[in-house]
């Protein structure tokens, strides 16, 4: 892969070689953090280890943190547990839930719906960010589970969740707020503590770190019902039978991951400068997080647009990888009122830190004459 240029950040990355060396001890090892012997109590060590660093990195306890096997596995405890959990109080359900959402926290919400729960959508602008007043004429004493999330994972927009989390703890003090992380960590900071959440989930894949590894923050002394249970009979979170190297990785990519001064500022202005020109920018790169930026294309269908960079070099994807293959237009899109012609003419650029300024001008290079190749 390293003749490729890798503008997929977020779906596809090399995890980093520091990362790596830190995993290898434990790629030929399983253990279980729960045994008696000496190897139970070093897993039990490197779990304490790695739970430490991602506090230290987020700004939560150490005791907040559950190892997860991805990020939507995380959202889907979090979400589906909390509505159990609501229900056993035998109170009415109402959930709201921003619009452009993850796929994992809309269809999350859409099976709580289906156990008798009424629900709200959250409205965004055309720049892809929560309509607060929108979101306060919805928002009331019957809210009792608010999804929303910190950056978009096909836009990049940044939210303003420290506005919505007040605006939930005015009109509905009682009120459960689940936030997804997965397009922020590691991105721009943020402190699990400072945002007033009850819950937040991430992973490190999109960062250069391990797959298959989710992380969900939950707040100290939150009722959560479990979707898991133990082979004692228990009823944990997360069960001892854990990826011990990815639990590795996600520690030191907490440690590792730094942003290479200026990179966005660079890959922002070589596409604005390209015969692509600033005309494309879907939201404006300045409210985006660190390395996603979107883009529609005009003229040309995103597909065939993703396998002629593919073909040139050049690693891509659609908007919404998880509905162009079925021909229909991101939700996302759909929600700022950009038309389905639009929605799938849309690409989605994310970098990670590993990118270079080399990297960005070759990566649009090829995407310049790839999309010309296209439209002649």
């Amino acid at each position: 892969m390293t003749d490729l240029v890798n503008f997929d950040g977020l779906a596809t990355s090399e995890v980093d070689s520091r990362v790596m060396a830190v995993m290898e001890p434990w790629l030929s090892l399983n253990s279980s953090p729960t045994s008696l012997h000496p190897l139970g109590q070093a897993t039990a060590n490197l779990h304490s280890k790695v739970r430490s660093q991602i506090a230290q990195r987020i700004g939560c306890n150490s005791e907040e943190v559950i190892f997860t096997g991805s990020c939507a596995q995380a959202d889907n405890i979090a979400l589906k547990g909390f509505a159990r959990s609501i229900n056993k109080d035998d109170v009415d359900g109402r959930m709201a839930i921003m619009a452009s959402d993850s796929l994992s926290c809309l269809n999350s919400a859409r099976a709580i719906e289906k156990h008798g729960w009424d629900l709200d959508i959250l409205q965004i602008d055309g720049e892809g960010v929560l309509d607060l007043t929108a979101a306060e004429q919805i928002l009331g004493p019957a809210t009792k589970l608010v999804s929303c999330h910190l950056a978009n994972e096909e836009t990049g927009a940044i939210q303003p969740i420290e506005q919505l989390v007040k605006l939930v703890r005015n009109n509905s003090p009682q009120a459960i707020i689940h936030c997804n992380a997965r397009a922020a960590f590691g991105r721009f900071e943020f402190n699990f503590a400072d945002l007033g959440i009850d819950s937040l989930s991430f992973e490190a894949k999109s960062i250069a770190g391990p797959m298959g590894c989710g992380v969900l923050i939950l707040k100290a002394g939150s009722r959560i019902a479990p979707s898991i249970l133990g082979g004692d009979g228990s009823a944990p979170l997360d069960t001892p039978n854990l990826a011990n190297a990815q639990i590795a990785g996600l520690g030191a990519t907490c440690e590792l991951v730094t942003w290479k001064a200026g990179i966005t500022t660079e890959l922002i202005d070589a596409i604005a400068k390209s015969k692509l020109g600033k005309r494309c920018w879907t939201v404006s790169p300045e409210m985006c997080v660190e390395g996603i930026i979107n883009l529609c294309m005009d003229g040309v269908s995103a597909e065939p647009l993703v396998v002629e960079c593919g073909i040139n070099g050049l690693l891509i994807s659609p908007s919404s990888g998880c509905t162009a293959s079925a021909g229909k237009a991101s939700h996302v899109l759909s929600a700022m009122g950009i038309s389905t012609e639009n929605a799938l003419s849309t690409i989605r650029i994310s970098i990670n830190p590993a990118t270079t300024v080399a990297d960005i001008h070759k990566g649009v290079t090829i995407l310049e004459q790839s999309y010309s190749t296209l439209t002649k």
